[in-house]
């Protein structure tokens, strides 16, 4: 018999196991798991079991059609039980034969139960097929080293590896309906080799899995109701509710999104996502059927690339492009977390260990925070109660719908990074229960990339300054605030500066102040970071730990006290900026805005808007330009470091930045020239 283990890939377009073990002609049966493993990693909410409950809910309502089956019929055997121990259990009752899966680039404890099924398979004589459905190349290594006639580098193999299978994985015509290689036809198939295990007999080691297939009277909507619910599955009270406005799972919701998108919204992709008004529609709103597998990102690209084929008009074929881009930076971050899952609780530069304290990371002065504890800063951040309306406002957003633009999730990250000084794995669990569309191969690389703890990177948001700039009247404020909706226009995003008697009579008295104040939280956060990246570049590679911070700040003070700034350099008093002019190799690839804000220099809405979904498309650490005097340089394809000597990059084999001054590789095989070939490299 053949096992169909359904995990994130519950549709049937594009179900290539399924099709594998229909086409078999052998019996079959279409399994998934509950695991309480899984279900006990910080990043699990209530909403996602509700929208995989709903996907599982209409598969096997499509089943039941194309069986021409009654309404009692059930076709998915369902079980909550460790997989191993599930497996074990179907074996005794049924030898398997296949077992026949979709590969998935999921956090630590999913590898780790990975590995356990490999070595079951393995004890039983059970061959289990994995088929790629996100692009991503299993065994490839980006640290690998080879030995050459000139010494010892980098394998640069995987890169090339990567982008060859991910074109030709593409190109494969996504299957329409599993069933039509069945010789037997789907009603056969369904009815007499499709194998389910009575309910009675799916209890495990003290599981009970009774009730995985039988109606749950906990369950509110009709449409998963035939499936245990987060309570049900055993998930903490604060974790097992529901978002009330999240988007409804399920592969057909799916396929209506996609064509919406593609008919009417799309248009608007390019210029429309930043907002977080506007992003609502301008954005393909795809990423969580992406992410859970209710749509496979093969059928998202095919029809995306016929589309284009017909569009009519620039900004529809510039926003098409624009989409494409952000699907390729999907795949590519997805494969470098696959070859570095440790990044999941590490830190990509080690030398932010030295800043850790609990929760905290100490960037100076405490007095700074107001003498708020890690905790106080969390759980303010947690609830949407900073003081802050834009960041508020956001929080509370994610709360009620799971779902944010790309551009205000990074002012979050950015916000607790640098103004509350927590550590990004302090935050990681929330924001993952948070998005609808968690992705443990985006989630994890993007929050390092906003914290800049990729020692390259410096991204801090001025959340004052996106709110003018996104939410110039205040609509999205009011919309998720309601202690500010007495506020018109501006007034809701600045209710510090109103008088008490204003506040009072609108109802905006019982808003909380500011936790912390912006400005001073992130000069204190950027100073610190802008001295240890500049001291990774320069001394960190070689292994040696940085010296206390204290130290590090006065020698770098000292360095500048004697030094005399650039002839025509713009004249500051700021620390944060003296340090960031001391530094080319920083300097070069940011531009410190007026009210603070550092941002790549290439970025802009229209050049470089970043895609919806679970940070979709990581921002590209590094494109750093090195300059004669620079140490290092920094990949701009795949932001590792190298050192100054060398004209290509260790890892992946991309050119200098200064070795192409007329184009460069945009990272996928094309090449580009000009603002927006920059704006790609930079920003997703």
């Amino acid at each position: 018999m053949d096992v169909v283990w359904l995990k994130r890939d519950v549709r049937l377009h594009d179900q290539v196991p399924l099709a594998t073990a229909v086409a078999s002609g052998r019996p079959f049966m279409l399994l998934f798991l509950y695991e309480p493993d899984q279900m006990k990693h910080e990043s699990v909410h209530g909403s996602h079991v509700a929208f995989v409950n709903e996907g599982l809910q209409e598969m096997e309502e499509r089943l039941r059609q194309l069986a021409g089956g009654s309404k009692d019929d059930r076709y998915l055997t369902t079980m909550v039980a460790e997989a191993t121990e599930a497996l074990e259990k179907i074996h005794n009752a049924r030898k398997i034969g296949r077992l026949l899966s979709h590969q998935e680039t999921g956090h630590g404890v999913s590898f780790a139960r990975d590995k356990r099924v490999s070595r079951w398979c393995r004890a039983h004589g059970v061959e289990w097929q994995q088929v790629p459905q996100s692009g991503v190349v299993r065994g490839l290594s980006a640290s690998r080293s080879t030995e050459t006639a000139a010494g010892t580098c980098a394998d640069s193999l995987w890169y090339a590896t990567w982008l060859a299978h991910l074109e030709s994985f593409l190109q494969v015509d996504s299957i329409e309906d599993p069933f039509q290689c069945a010789a037997d036809g789907a009603i056969h198939a369904l009815s007499k080799r499709l194998v389910v295990l009575p309910p009675a007999a799916r209890s495990v080691n003290g599981c009970d899995s009774s009730r995985a297939n039988q109606p749950s009277p906990k369950t509110e909507q009709a449409s998963a109701g035939s499936f245990p619910t987060a309570q049900d599955l055993g998930l903490p009270a604060d974790r097992a509710g529901d978002r009330p406005s999240r988007q409804k799972g399920g592969e057909s919701e799916a396929m209506r999104i996609l064509a919406d998108f593609l008919q009417v919204r799309g248009e608007r992709y390019s210029g429309g996502i930043s907002s977080p008004n506007s992003g609502w529609t301008a954005c393909s709103r795809l990423s969580p059927y992406l992410a859970w597998g209710h749509i496979s990102l093969r059928t998202v690209w095919q029809n995306v690339e016929g589309k284009k084929l017909e569009a009519k008009g620039a900004k529809w074929k510039r926003s098409l492009q624009a989409f494409i881009v952000r699907l390729q930076w999907r795949c590519n971050y997805c494969q470098r977390f696959e070859m570095r899952c440790w990044m999941e609780t590490k830190n990509l530069c080690p030398a932010w260990e030295q800043l850790q304290k609990d929760k905290t990371y100490m960037f100076g002065d405490l007095s700074l925070l107001k003498g708020t504890s890690d905790k106080e800063r969390l759980d303010a951040f947690e609830n949407g109660r900073t003081g802050y309306p834009m960041v508020d406002a956001c929080m509370r957003c994610l709360l009620q719908t799971g779902w944010l633009n790309f551009r205000m999730r990074c002012m979050l990250v950015s916000f607790a990074i640098y103004n509350l000084w927590l550590d990004w794995r302090s935050i990681a669990g929330h924001l993952a229960r948070c998005f609808l569309d968690y992705e443990p191969g985006i989630h994890y690389p993007q929050l390092q990339m906003q914290a800049g703890t990729t020692g390259c990177d410096l991204r801090c948001y001025s959340v004052l300054r996106q709110a003018k700039d996104q939410d110039p009247k205040g609509e999205f404020i009011r919309k998720y605030i309601p202690e500010l909706r007495g506020l018109p226009g501006q007034e809701a995003l600045e209710p510090w500066k109103l008088p008490v008697a204003k506040l009072q009579s609108s109802g905006a008295a019982s808003y909380p102040p500011r936790i912390v104040d912006e400005a001073k939280s992130s000069k204190g956060s950027k100073t610190a970071i802008a001295a240890l990246q500049e001291w990774f570049q320069v001394e960190g590679q070689t292994g040696k730990q940085p010296p206390p911070l204290d130290s590090l700040l006065s020698s770098k003070q000292q360095k500048q006290a004697k030094s005399t700034a650039p002839k025509g350099s713009a004249k500051t008093s700021s620390d944060i900026a003296a340090l960031l002019r001391g530094g080319a190799k920083a300097a070069k690839r940011r531009k410190a805005h007026g009210d603070g804000e550092i941002e790549p220099e290439a970025y802009s809405d229209e050049d470089a808007e970043h895609e919806d979904g679970e940070f979709v498309g990581l921002e590209m650490a590094a494109a750093q330009h090195a300059s004669p005097d620079s140490t290092s340089w920094s990949c701009p394809r795949c932001t590792l470091i190298n050192s100054a000597t060398q004209t290509e990059c260790d890892a992946c084999c991309g050119p200098c930045p200064k070795a192409v001054p007329e184009s460069r590789h945009n990272g996928f095989g094309q090449l580009h020239s000009g603002k927006r070939d920059a704006a790609i490299d930079l920003d997703d």
